[in-house]
């Protein structure tokens, strides 16, 4: 009998700890949301003010320019050198005249990912939050994304203010407001193009975060991103500044350090790719170009129309989505 009642007083026990335990994640769920993989995610500074005095002053010294326009700035009173690049601020020339941090991945776009950004009311009931706040005070995971210095980059405030949180694409025709700087900015489609000479950059720093975080990219952006990282190759400096970031973040975003390399380059891999990245042609080398981008009634053939497509990332042609551009001529 009293090995029957200890038998008994162990289950019960066990219950008792599973109950608790499901009870402390129905009323605390941010504790369960933000276990994930910790110790496995870059030490990006412990605050964006932080990670902004980094930025500027550790992984920019020596190499102070913006980084869609190719601005100067001055490092200590982080105004923005508009005569070195031909900059002409679009309205507001109080906030061009200074650089700010941008994401080239929105803390919009990878939040949506957070429950603390989507229900923050259930993450954070002792108090009214927006969801940007109620993160930022419950879930590493997003501070840890929102400080990682991967990710940001010293721009012209203006640029910064106008991208938003738009998502990267193609934009059509040549909308270009700022001067000689070439970044293009659609606020009716809510979508911004960087400039070729970044493309890249802004590719392998999406790519990254995906990789890093788990915040998953769609598979148009994925192919589009391929398109972008393979025409643009890491640079001289984006490979050091990669470098200096990995020596205090310890951890290198490695679709800079193994650009080339087939086991790293994770993106050309993917299965999506092979049907979307076709090998040029001497043909389609010489006959088309990406310096262009064309709407269909602009397009000489339905080649034409798919190498736009298809290596130039020109998606505004695909209308429906279905891999296949301009109906009229692709029949």
């Amino acid at each position: 009998m009293r090995l029957l009642a200890l038998l008994f007083s162990f289950i019960l026990l066990v219950a008792c700890n599973q109950s608790d335990s499901a009870v402390n994640q129905a009323t605390n769920p941010a504790k369960s949301a933000v276990q994930e993989d910790l110790s496995q995610l870059p030490k990006s500074p412990e605050s964006f003010e932080k990670a902004k005095r980094i930025l500027y002053n550790d992984i920019y010294k020596g190499h102070n320019i913006t980084f869609y326009c190719g601005c100067d700035y001055d490092p200590k009173s982080k105004l923005v050198d508009w005569k070195s690049c031909g900059y002409v601020p679009r309205k507001n020339p109080e906030r061009a005249s200074r650089i700010e941090a941008e994401h080239v991945m929105p803390a919009h776009q990878f939040g949506n990912f957070r429950q603390c950004w989507r229900e923050p009311k259930k993450v954070c009931p002792e108090k009214e939050m927006t969801g940007r706040q109620c993160c930022e005070a419950k879930d590493p995971v997003f501070e840890t994304a929102h400080n990682d210095l991967h990710n940001l980059f010293p721009a012209v405030g203006e640029v910064n203010g106008d991208r938003s949180n738009f998502n990267w694409g193609m934009v059509e025709g040549s909308k270009r407001e700022y001067g000689a700087c070439p970044i293009e900015v659609d606020e009716s489609i809510r979508r911004a193009e960087p400039p070729d000479a970044v493309k890249g950059n802004v590719a392998r720093v999406m790519f990254y975060m995906e990789d890093t975080y788990g915040f998953k990219l769609s598979d148009q952006d994925k192919k589009l991103y391929s398109v972008w990282s393979k025409q643009d190759a890491p640079d001289e400096w984006e490979i050091e500044r990669n470098q200096r970031i990995a020596a205090i973040q310890g951890k290198d975003n490695r679709f800079i350090s193994g650009y080339g390399n087939k086991k790293q380059e994770v993106v050309a891999d993917l299965k999506t790719e092979s049907k979307t990245v076709e090998p040029k042609t001497k043909a389609t080398a010489t006959e088309f170009s990406c310096n262009t981008k064309k709407t269909c009634s602009q397009m000489s053939s339905c080649a034409e129309a798919k190498f736009q497509l298809k290596t130039c990332g020109n998606t505004s042609i695909d209308g429906d989505g279905d891999g296949t551009p301009c109906a009229s001529l692709c029949k």
